[in-house]
């Protein structure tokens, strides 16, 4: 969530009307609900002209919410069927209930799925095939919305690209309530008898309240799995299940409030979307607004027809609320695969462009899928087992393009990395094989680890030769944790110990200062945070979506447990992009000094700053992968390696005034202003910042008498 945005990347929606849009209007009394609702077609235009221009990025920096609408219109609409339908047959309406969900949502689905699988193919790039492949097998059992759940809170995989599926998140999230909420529903009415749908209120109720609490707290916590969870969204559903429980009643409010009503509803939907932004904590509180705002339209139309349903019934919106379906199946894969197709991003003009050609995919789909689909009478079992049918051909075609996915694997000739075990030659062998990595062409047969591997090419401890620690997770905090255990690496014999502290650029040197650590029997003891900057600053988190307040707290305490533990030899790393573009350049650098300051404060340890490593700033490995042939396009220009060259540029005259020692480790990844992707058989990162584990071993020898030179001289080296 690129780097993997919440809602950037995965706001989507998906619902099931109950009553074909077809299905002419019913002759209604005016103090009983009507059964087909025109002004709900037309909502469902609303909710997703937000969504598809949000994403296109058209001026809706808030058009997620169109989803919350969605979840309030399949409530109401999937309680209002089950509902009647049970009282009429007992239990034997789930099934049927079943079918029609395989009926209603299942062929256009499938369709997209494999058409998106198939172009992912042909354009998207080679090591996204097989994510996605494995995406299109996940939705065929609803489980999408908890895969991009884990990879919203994984820090040390964040960053990938946006999948072409990842909008099926919401189908999931409607799936799993209705697995559950048809035997709910019938237990209760049959347990209640004649008050049944009283027992069935309470428990919905219920339900909106405790969803609904969860969504606050969990957004404050963990706003991935806010967003994408089951738990946290059930609310939505519930309230629009209110609605259907509620509709008689709701018929009776008099014309001019229902008016009111209606049109403050909404309002409330077009403000949300125009004033929020993927900077809003979200869902929490801030779903309440449009939520609310599609639970009074919904309210409002329940009795004879009112004011905003003149704008929602205009034939235009009704058609757009018709394919709405569709038009949200097509767009996101659209819009996230066109670029590639075209080979740049997309300007304005195209984005409009991608979205008017899915328009008219999602009408084409719903003239020759959705309709006939609805219309073929077959019955109830067949329908049952045409979805385990559908759903295994997603499957068979995942696996196929998954069996026969673009190789990645180099054709150049073997090669190796020269040796860099003498100590007093490694600066200058690395230094010529950084030269040469720059003029590689083929990537070699034996690159390693290869670019399909190289996400995985983490600095766990648990995994380095010689380690002695049964700690088998990487010793990294994550992003709401406090308190770490102690990581206890190198020679836990070792009379000196070395400290590692700072953020997962610190955590990537790991492999190279504990090779040297076991050489030279060091205790090696590795304090790290993901996203926390070692710098005293407070930042804001981009997963949790608020400030960073765990990282303050960690930060305070580990300086504490350093200085109490009076170590020979700190080492602090981190990242300068961390911190916002808002803060200036001598601020942070001055906020560095702070807390190298307070490590040495007792004058126990040596303090060491590595400054932070050049980046490509793209996907390197999957750059490498698309150009096996010749590397040289991967390589990246140094004065382009920091994404805030000023701070950068800071923290030099900043630390030397201070008297701290640190090593710039340029010279170990550029030469002649360039920065190269592959020295020797070596992928030098494993993403668009982190640098792969075998070459951070390898340049062990140069580190680690650097960092000893610059403790004991307080000079840069």
């Amino acid at each position: 969530m690129t780097t993997l945005q919440v809602r950037g990347s995965a706001s989507s929606h998906s619902t099931s009307p109950a009553t074909p849009a077809s299905t002419a209007p019913a002759t209604a009394r005016p103090d009983t609900p009507r059964s087909y609702r025109p002004d709900i077609e037309g909502l469902r235009a609303v909710a997703v002209l937000t969504v598809v221009l949000y994403h296109a990025g058209l001026g809706l920096p808030g058009g997620y919410v169109g989803v919350d609408v969605f979840f309030v219109i399949s409530g109401f609409l999937i309680t209002r069927q089950l509902v009647g339908s049970v009282e009429a047959r007992g239990i034997a309406a789930l099934p049927v209930f079943y079918a029609h969900r395989v009926r209603r949502l299942l062929p256009a689905a499938v369709l997209v799925v494999i058409a998106t699988v198939a172009a992912a193919r042909m354009w998207a790039p080679v090591l996204q095939v097989r994510d996605i492949a494995v995406d299109a097998v996940v939705t065929t059992v609803y489980g999408l919305n908890y895969r991009l759940a884990a990879a919203g809170t994984d820090y040390q995989h964040l960053g990938t690209a946006a999948s072409p599926l990842q909008h099926f998140w919401s189908l999931a999230v409607e799936e799993q309530f209705y697995l559950l909420w048809p035997l709910v529903v019938a237990a209760l009415l049959a347990a209640g008898r004649s008050r049944g749908r009283l027992l069935l209120g309470v428990a919905v109720a219920a339900v909106v309240v405790a969803s609904s609490i969860a969504s606050v707290q969990v957004t404050s916590s963990s706003a991935p799995w806010a967003y994408f969870s089951l738990h946290t969204r059930a609310w939505e559903l519930g309230v629009g299940a209110l609605l259907a429980l509620t509709a008689v009643p709701l018929s009776r409010v008099p014309r001019r409030l229902a008016g009111l009503c209606g049109w403050t509803g909404l309002v409330a939907i077009v403000a949300a979307a125009a004033r929020y932004s993927d900077a809003t904590p979200f869902p929490g509180t801030a779903a309440w607004l449009p939520v609310g705002g599609a639970a009074a339209v919904i309210a409002a139309g329940c009795g004879p027809r009112v004011g905003v349903e003149r704008v929602l019934g205009e034939p235009l919106i009704q058609c757009l609320g018709r394919i709405s379906y569709a038009w949200y199946l097509w767009h996101w894969p659209m819009l996230v695969l066109a670029p590639h197709v075209v080979g740049h991003e997309l300007s304005t003009l195209e984005s409009c462009a991608v979205l008017w050609l899915s328009l008219a995919t999602s009408l084409v789909t719903y003239l020759l899928v959705e309709e006939p689909a609805r219309r073929i009478r077959l019955p109830t079992l067949r329908w049952l087992a045409l979805g385990g049918l559908l759903s295994a051909t997603v499957v068979g075609a995942s696996v196929l393009v998954i069996t026969y996915a673009p190789s990645v694997t180099g054709s150049g000739a073997t090669t190796s990395l020269a040796a860099t075990s003498d100590e007093r030659r490694a600066p200058g062998v690395v230094r010529r094989a950084v030269a040469k990595g720059l003029n590689t062409v083929a990537a070699p047969r034996n690159l390693t680890p290869q670019p399909a591997d190289a996400s995985d090419s983490l600095p766990h401890p648990s995994t380095e030769p010689g380690t002695h620690n049964t700690y088998e997770l990487p010793c990294q905090a994550g992003f709401t944790q406090i308190e770490q255990d102690d990581c206890v690496y190198g020679d836990p014999k070792g009379t000196k110990t070395v400290v590692l502290f700072g953020d997962s650029r610190m955590e990537q040197w790991f492999p190279a200062v504990n090779a040297m650590a076991i050489e030279e029997h060091w205790r090696v003891i590795t304090w790290t945070k993901a996203a926390c900057p070692a710098a005293r600053l407070t930042v804001v988190n981009p997963v949790l979506n608020r400030e960073y307040t765990e990282c303050d707290q960690w930060r305070a305490g580990t300086v504490a447990r350093i200085r109490a533990l009076r170590p020979e030899l700190v080492i602090v790393g981190q990242s300068e992009n961390v911190a916002s573009s808002s803060v200036p350049p001598t601020t942070f650098a001055a906020a560095t000094v702070q807390t190298l300051s307070e490590l040495r404060r007792d004058g126990h340890s040596r303090v060491v700053y590595v400054q932070d490593t050049p980046i490509p700033q793209f996907d390197l490995p999957a750059c490498v992968a698309a150009n096996l042939g010749d590397v040289r396009a991967c390589t990246f220009a140094l004065d382009k390696a920091h994404t805030y060259p000023d701070r950068h540029r800071a923290l030099a005259p900043a630390l030397r005034a201070a008297g701290f020692g640190f090593v710039d480790p340029q010279r170990w990844f550029c030469s002649s202003g360039r920065c190269a992707a592959v020295v020797g058989n070596v992928l030098v990162y494993r993403d668009q910042s982190h640098m792969t584990v075998p070459y951070s071993r390898w340049l062990a020898p140069a580190l680690w008498p650097a960092i000893q030179r610059a403790g004991r001289t307080g000079k840069e080296l």
